[in-house]
């Protein structure tokens, strides 16, 4: 426990401590002897960075955004340690085309780096045990998943002589939450005849079928007019995403049940990264550990404090009871089930024991 409230601490100084950093920067910019400077330095190599997050913050927003958050710390990490021989590009707000394009596009080489979440299970369809429902107990047990278990490290080599996608950082892209523009939902008795967006990976659909509702898979730009149209009547997203993307306005319920602990996967083209310099190679490896850092600090940060002032004051908020989260439970094992068949019972089998070994260590 004591690692991880470190952890958080050091967190929240690199996430804020870039409002100042930026502020320092704009007046560096300012000066004609450091631009003068600046253009003389010419790359070796660039590395284009798309993600989802919108990069308003902390410019127009006072909220950090996780996915910006980390790209903010890595190109300044890996811009300032190159002595700007590697630049980095930021890509926000899908700018180049959704998640599932831009995965397509890093695999290709058309950009260098991408953050992507469920959609990556249409390459490596292992890597969808993390989404199974109600499987990490908190935060940590999967942050110790995803940074200590040899698992990981073997699913993460796996995904890169599949894909050609280098793992580089895994961000926190939060809890995720029901929601709902009809009535509160108590039990999975209540979600029968709903119609829920779901992202586009299959197991999402699987568990919210298995739960009795309809799931219609869309990309994340299209829940706001889905919902505001009656397409879906909900959809369920970590409650940062939900403030930030104003989807709010168009859902009146929210139910804090948790059923899944969503990651943001940030990965590189690996034929890129491995023609670096290794210098250049320890350094985006550096830079990506600070990144997710200050990534899993900002979700945390805005889910648990800052948007979630915002939702309490304009969504109906219902916290299940331990014996109604039970229901939901076990509504949602024929998932389990269903992922067996996909990837086989030993990947399942051996996820589920290395998850317990997580437990154990933060005393489950």
């Amino acid at each position: 426990m004591k690692k991880f409230v470190k952890a958080v601490m050091v967190a929240g100084l690199v996430c804020f401590g870039l409002i100042g950093v930026s502020q320092a920067y704009a007046q560096t910019k300012s000066s004609e002897v450091t631009l003068k400077a600046e253009a003389k330095v010419k790359p070796d190599y660039t590395i284009r960075f798309a993600y989802y997050d919108a990069g308003t913050w902390p410019a127009l927003s006072k909220n950090p955004l996780p996915e910006h958050a980390f790209a903010l710390v890595f190109k300044n990490i890996v811009e300032a340690s190159t002595n700007g021989k590697v630049a980095v590009d930021l890509f926000p707000g899908n700018a180049l085309g959704d998640t599932k394009a831009t995965m397509e596009m890093a695999r290709s080489g058309s950009i260098e780096m991408v953050t992507t979440t469920g959609t990556i299970a249409s390459l490596y369809p292992q890597v969808q045990v993390i989404f199974l429902p109600y499987v990490f107990k908190s935060d940590e047990i999967a942050w110790w998943f995803f940074d200590e278990s040899k698992m990981w490290k073997d699913m993460t080599a796996e995904l890169e002589k599949k894909t050609g996608l280098k793992m580089l950082a895994v961000g926190q892209n939060g809890t995720r939450h029901f929601t709902n523009s009809k009535r509160p939902i108590h039990t999975p008795a209540d979600m029968k005849g709903l119609k829920f967006r779901v992202m586009q990976s299959p197991i999402y659909v699987k568990m919210v079928e298995a739960m009795g509702a309809a799931a219609t898979p869309l990309a994340s730009g299209e829940i706001y007019t889905a919902c505001q149209t009656g397409v879906v009547d909900g959809q369920e997203n970590p409650i940062w995403n939900i403030a930030a993307n104003k989807w709010n306005e168009v859902q009146k319920y929210i139910t804090l049940d948790g059923h899944t602990w969503s990651e943001n996967f940030v990965t590189i083209n690996a034929a890129f990264f491995n023609k670096l310099p290794k210098e250049y190679q320890h350094i985006i490896k550096i830079a990506a550990y600070q990144g997710q850092i200050a990534d899993r600090a900002a979700e945390t940060l805005a889910s648990r404090v800052l948007d979630f002032e915002s939702i309490k004051k304009s969504m109906d908020i219902y916290v299940p009871t331990p014996a109604e989260l039970e229901e939901f439970k076990k509504a949602a094992a024929p998932t389990y089930t269903w992922l067996r068949g996909q990837v086989g019972d030993a990947v399942v089998d051996k996820f589920l024991a290395t998850v317990k070994e997580g437990e154990k260590v933060y005393g489950y």
